[in-house]
């Protein structure tokens, strides 16, 4: 049966049994999962039953619902998910429990796509101060400018030799 464990030290060893298809969180009467707290709204959020699992949902609480520390309107929780209605932490378990990725085993094939996926979003911005870090630059310059710089000297040598 799925549960809300709390992780609070002002509510320490609260264990909430979510047994509705649809229950109501609050600081008031009325309010299936009743949390006395004040950063705790009236009527905070619901939790809804979806198959197995619950979904949360915030209706417009003054100091929010979280689930895993980021802000949500809604969420679908999953085994072990924290959650926060206000201040209040709780952690999630779930009827369905979290499985751990298992390890390929030794000699098991198995591919991996690299450069594919990097991580970076398209809309990501270089921040760094200095202009152009880390683009990759022609290094023919260089040669080049050694080039100048060798002739001119080899011609200032000359002139010199000329004139004395």
């Amino acid at each position: 049966m799925p549960k809300l464990i709390s992780e609070s030290k002002e509510f320490p060893g609260l264990v909430i049994d979510l047994n509705g298809p649809r229950m109501g969180v609050g600081r008031v009467d009325g309010n299936e999962v009743q949390i006395v707290h004040g950063s705790i709204s009236s009527r905070h959020g619901e939790l809804v039953l979806e198959g197995a699992e619950y979904r949360v949902r915030d209706l417009e609480s003054t100091n929010g619902t979280r689930v895993n520390d980021e802000k949500i309107t809604e969420a679908l929780l999953q085994d072990r998910d924290r959650v926060q209605f206000g201040q209040v932490p709780f952690v999630y378990e779930g009827a369905v429990p979290r499985v751990a990725l298992a390890l390929p085993t030794l000699g098991a094939d198995f591919q991996i796509e690299v450069g594919i996926d990097l991580g970076i979003p398209e809309n990501f911005h270089n921040l760094s101060p200095i202009k152009g870090k880390g683009d990759p630059k022609d290094p023919t310059w260089m040669l080049w400018a050694g080039l100048a710089f060798a002739i001119l000297g080899m011609g200032f040598y000359v002139f010199r030799m000329l004139t004395t």
